[in-house]
């Protein structure tokens, strides 16, 4: 029932901002697959393999266990430098488009939840507004018939807007999370790689 009623506000007054909200709801799913095969799919590494190869200082098999995300580029870019100094410089370097790759898009979820939040209010008070207006060309019978369908049909674009946004906040915490932990791992294995690289040099 409450299935068939979202779908038949999508013909009513309604219509213009659920469309919207549909919009946004299928760019928020995009950049959802996009950043969640990345970060959790694509970027997959072996800890323990890389831990080892930093602990030994070998940047080279490090990166190679540490695969083709940003980690590997950056013990690579360590492997790659002469001496521990110029490690940490290249390091820090390719450390900096690391950040940049892991929260590339990721902040377009918390506006995606606000800005359908935003639209479904937007045609709650467009809703109202025109509900009220039509009460002075109605009957007095019809005016209670008018009201309620157009306070109904308003209240509908502010509960889809919110089944939209609560979900792409969800997503964003959760991916934001993912993002932060893994730059933490590459923070942590690069400082362990120069301090492994000093006390070998």
């Amino acid at each position: 029932m409450l299935v068939a009623y979202f779908l038949d506000t999508f013909s009513g007054r309604s219509a213009p901002f659920m469309w919207i909200i549909t919009a946004v709801l299928a760019f928020g799913l995009a950049v959802f697959a996009e950043r969640a095969w990345v970060l959790v799919l694509s970027w997959r590494y072996d800890r323990a393999a890389v831990r080892e190869a930093v602990r030994r200082g070998d940047g080279t098999a490090a990166a190679a266990a540490a695969g083709r995300g940003p980690l590997g580029d950056v013990l690579r870019a360590g492997a790659e430098a002469q001496g521990a100094e110029q490690a940490w410089d290249a390091m820090s370097a390719e450390a900096a488009r690391a950040q940049a790759q892991a929260e590339r898009r990721v902040q377009y979820l918390a506006a995606i939840g606000n800005i359908a939040t935003m639209i479904g209010l937007l045609g709650n008070v467009v809703g109202i507004i025109i509900a009220f207006g039509s009460l002075g060309q109605a009957t007095a019978e019809a005016r209670a018939v008018h009201l309620s369908e157009g306070i109904a049909t308003a209240m509908a674009a502010t509960a889809y807007g919110l089944l939209v946004a609560i979900p792409a906040l969800a997503a964003h915490a959760w991916l934001d999370q993912r993002a932060r932990s893994y730059l933490a791992d590459v923070e942590g294995f690069a400082g362990d790689l120069a301090a492994s690289l000093r006390r070998s040099g």
